[in-house]
């Protein structure tokens, strides 16, 4: 007797066959990280994940709610990141003055103040009938990335301020913040990451906060760049807050151009 199977059969059956894949991580614990990591948290309220620097477990919301979640940053991706990126498009767009203020401490501790950024402001709001929504729909994510950056910027400041984090940092998280914005542009302003890096490069070039030189390359103007920080932080804190898709589009229009 002869079988007959179909192309579907034989997938359907292919596949009962298949063996689930896994994947681990083993982390190093670094003490001293860790307890930053904890002050960043302490002060700026909820701490998310991202997925290329760190890893946000457990995912099942029901377990979340229930127990909360954890966020690892990893470090050695995080100076992988900043060693063979980061440094090189600073020696090529970065002038040469402000070159020796981008540094890894800077650079990693404002990774993690964005991440906790991003639980700052409303990520839905409630509307006259009672109902959730994201009311800036295609304009969330890039709005959210740019917050999530651009306030994690003046959260670091007021933490100098504050005399939580030392003064060391504060003309080096400006001109590293400004390497990355090229860093981050290269995704492409299609992408949320992109479209946020531009608006924000845009607006702080607009208000002076960033100057070109003769050579090419680019500085940060330290009398201007903390009140140009604090402006777009406003604007993007208060269109979330107002779920003001109008002004997220034309904000984005503006400033998202390359």
């Amino acid at each position: 007797m002869m079988l007959s199977l179909t192309c579907e059969s034989v997938l359907v059956i292919a596949l009962q066959f298949f063996c689930a894949t896994f994947e681990a991580y083993i982390g190093i614990r670094d003490d001293e990280a860790t307890a930053q990591l904890k002050l960043l948290g302490d002060y700026l309220l909820d701490v998310k994940g991202p997925q290329t620097l760190a890893f946000n477990l457990p995912n099942d919301e029901h377990i979340v709610k229930d127990r909360g979640s954890s966020m690892v940053m990893l470090k050695n991706v995080s100076e992988a990141k900043f060693k063979h990126i980061l440094l090189p498009i600073a020696a090529a767009c970065v002038a040469k003055e402000q070159q020796e203020h981008v540094d890894f401490e800077s650079f990693f501790t404002r990774s993690i103040c964005h991440e906790c950024c991003h639980g700052i402001g409303p990520h839905t709001i409630t509307l006259p009938n009672g109902q959730k929504s994201t009311e800036l729909q295609e304009f969330y994510s890039a709005l959210e990335e740019a917050k999530a950056d651009i306030v994690g910027l003046w959260a670091l400041r007021f933490l100098i301020s504050q005399d939580l984090l030392s003064d060391s940092l504060l003309k080096s998280m400006y001109v590293s913040f400004l390497a990355g914005c090229f860093q981050s542009v290269r995704f492409g302003l299609e992408e949320a990451h992109g479209k946020g890096q531009a608006l924000q490069f845009n607006w702080l070039y607009e208000k002076g906060a960033f100057v070109w030189d003769s050579e090419g390359t680019i500085s940060v103007d330290f009398t201007k760049i903390e009140g140009a920080i604090e402006s777009l932080s406003r604007e993007i804190l208060t269109i979330q807050a107002k779920g003001d898709k109008e002004n997220a589009g034309l904000l984005l229009q503006k400033y998202c151009v390359g």
